[in-house]
């Protein structure tokens, strides 16, 4: 018995103890933001907005470099010539 008696007077202020420290430290975390993590998911957050804004200004550049060959590819032909209407008109004019 007097085993038992010491265990628990040993126990019970380490429980005690251990609990009110982990207490404390979690409201000292969640003063923080849920364990110092919002201040890494606002930074997430912000990066993802950056990303994407680069991947927008990236897609428009592609589309202009779209355009732009298509555009070009009216102007030249296979054969090596001025290119479009202009090398008809030749071709029509030779024969």
């Amino acid at each position: 018995m007097p085993i038992t008696r010491s265990l628990y007077l040993f126990t019970l202020p380490a429980f005690l103890v251990g609990f009110g420290l982990g207490g404390l430290s979690l409201h000292i975390a969640e003063a923080e933001g849920l364990f110092g993590i919002k201040e890494s998911v606002t930074q997430i957050g912000s990066s993802l907005m950056d990303m994407q804004k680069n991947v927008d200004a990236l897609q428009k550049n592609m589309n202009m470099l779209k355009e732009t060959k298509e555009k070009l590819s009216t102007f030249s032909s296979p054969s090596g010539g001025v290119g479009g209407a202009m090398d008809s008109f030749m071709n029509k004019k030779g024969q």
